[in-house]
């Protein structure tokens, strides 16, 4: 079973790299299992263990709840919206730049064989990425706050999409 935890875990950091809380937790949960063997330790544990993975389930199903696509698009949405208060509209736009970024992005670079060792390449990714956050609500997010945001989206597009139509989500 805990195999089964790591691997799971393993596969939602890669995909979305603001689920880190989620491994904490688990490291938590079995630092806490092996600190005492009582009866009592073991079924705290084993308590915290079926929370956990009920949370994890819940944050796996986080993509259709927000009404988005995937869990690819999930990252990106999480990754414009870390640190930001919004309301329902300036969400709903993020939710499109988000969708529309990944897509642009999809259709055109990331299909490409190696892309990530072309310094070109990278540029005119980096470049898509800024185009499409420009349309992020201007009264939510500073100019500054697009070029930082452009740079996290790039780092996670870097990580995690090989080239070639490969990614981690594959």
């Amino acid at each position: 079973m805990q195999q089964a935890i790591e691997k799971k875990l393993e596969q939602m950091l890669n995909e979305n790299p603001l689920r880190f809380e989620f491994y904490e937790r688990y490291k938590e949960i079995i630092s806490e299992y092996n600190a005492g063997k009582s009866l009592e330790n073991t079924v705290k544990a084993f308590d915290n263990l079926q929370s956990f993975i009920k949370d994890l389930t819940i944050e796996e199903q986080r993509a259709v709840r927000e009404n988005l696509e995937n869990q690819e698009v999930l990252a990106i949405f999480d990754l414009l919206r870390k640190d930001k208060e919004l309301n329902s509209e300036e969400i709903k736009e993020v939710k499109k730049v988000s969708v529309t970024t990944l897509e642009k992005l999809k259709a055109e670079k990331l299909k490409i064989e190696h892309w990530r060792e072309s310094r070109e390449t990278t540029s005119q990714v980096k470049t898509i990425i800024y185009d499409s956050l420009l349309w992020l609500p201007q009264t939510a997010y500073s100019d500054e706050e697009v070029g930082v945001k452009t740079l996290n989206v790039y780092q996670h597009i870097y990580s995690n999409y090989y080239g070639g139509g490969q990614s981690v989500y594959a």
